[in-house]
C-alpha cells in the first residue's frame, strides 16, 4: 500500500485535470482517509492520554514516555497519510471548479474564446467538436455529444 507512496501521488498529480478524478486516484485518497483518519485520531488521543499518565504517576516512570513516543509517532504519520489524502481530494476539487468557471479559454493557448468561434483566433487551435452522428457543435471539453450522446473524436 505506502510502497512508492510518493512516486504514485506525483503521477496522479502529473495531468491533474483528468487523473485526480479517474477511479484510479479515487480508491487511493479513499485508501489514504480510511488508514490516516484513524491513525491521527488513535495517536493523539493516546498522546493526551499519556499526558493523563504523567500527570496521575508522576514523570520518574518509564511506561508512559514509552507510550507518549509511540502515540506521537502513530499520530504523526497518520496525520501525514490524512494530508496525502486530503491533497488529492482538494486538487480533484479544484480541477472541476476551473473546469466549470474558466472553461472559454483555448485549450492550446490560453485565449479567451466565445461562444461562435470554431478556432482560436490566436493559434488556430480547433475549440468546437462536431458530433459524427448528427453534427451538433460541442465545447471542446466534452467527451459526448450533448445531443445525441456520441463519443466525440
Amino acid at each position: 500500500m505506502f510502497k512508492n507512496l510518493h512516486e504514485t501521488i506525483l503521477a496522479l498529480n502529473a495531468d491533474a485535470k483528468d487523473v485526480t478524478n479517474c477511479k484510479k486516484a479515487k480508491k487511493l485518497r479513499n485508501k489514504l482517509l480510511l488508514i490516516g483518519l484513524p491513525m491521527t485520531i488513535l495517536g493523539y488521543l493516546g498522546v493526551i492520554i499519556c499526558i493523563a499518565l504523567f500527570a496521575t504517576i508522576g514523570y520518574g516512570k518509564l511506561l508512559p514516555i514509552i507510550l507518549f513516543l509511540i502515540c506521537a509517532v502513530i499520530g504523526s504519520i497518520g496525520y501525514r497519510i490524512t494530508a496525502l489524502g486530503f491533497k488529492i481530494v482538494i486538487t480533484g476539487y479544484t480541477t472541476d471548479l476551473i473546469d466549470d468557471t474558466v472553461g472559454n479559454n483555448c485549450p492550446k493557448c490560453g485565449e479567451t474564446i466565445t461562444s461562435e468561434m470554431l478556432f482560436c483566433s490566436q493559434c488556430g487551435t480547433k475549440v468546437k467538436k462536431e458530433c459524427p452522428n448528427c453534427k451538433h457543435i460541442n465545447s471542446h471539453k466534452n467527451e459526448y455529444c450533448e445531443k445525441c450522446g456520441t463519443k466525440l473524436l
